[in-house]
């Protein structure tokens, strides 16, 4: 299972999106191999415009949700602060989309430069995938 972000579906479910990843997202769809959680359905969900709604359900439909319990918020606060003492301030939806990947123990798939930093500058164990 890999854990997709925000940003690698919106590359794939936009027409002229990089091809790359809409050939990466497609094969982990192919494979049964793509999640989602709910940060990541709000992110997408909330930035949709009414004609892209049955293309994320449609996506989401072929994809596993991975849930997001009260050990994700902890941990989400935990890497917030930590990064926090460093100097380094991440977007909050990210951080919990790392907690999430780090909870359920999956890769993640991202085109966002932010999970790169969350690890490198977090000493984070998050293991990326690249696009």
């Amino acid at each position: 299972m890999t854990l997709i972000d925000t940003s690698a579906w919106i590359e794939f479910l936009r027409r002229k999106g990089r091809a790359e990843v809409k050939h990466r997202v497609a094969a982990f769809l192919d494979m049964n191999e793509a999640a989602y959680c709910g940060p990541i359905e709000f992110e997408l969900l909330s930035g949709a415009r009414d004609n892209e709604m049955a293309d994320i359900r449609d996506a989401f439909r072929f994809s596993e949700r991975l849930d997001f319990p009260a050990a994700c918020w902890q941990r989400a606060a935990q890497i917030e602060r930590g990064l926090r003492t460093k100097g380094v301030t991440i977007p909050r939806d990210d951080v919990f989309v790392a907690a999430a990947a780090l909870h359920h123990n999956v890769p993640l798939y991202s085109c966002d430069p932010h999970f790169t930093l969350i690890r490198d500058k977090g000493n984070i164990p998050l293991h990326l995938v690249s696009p």
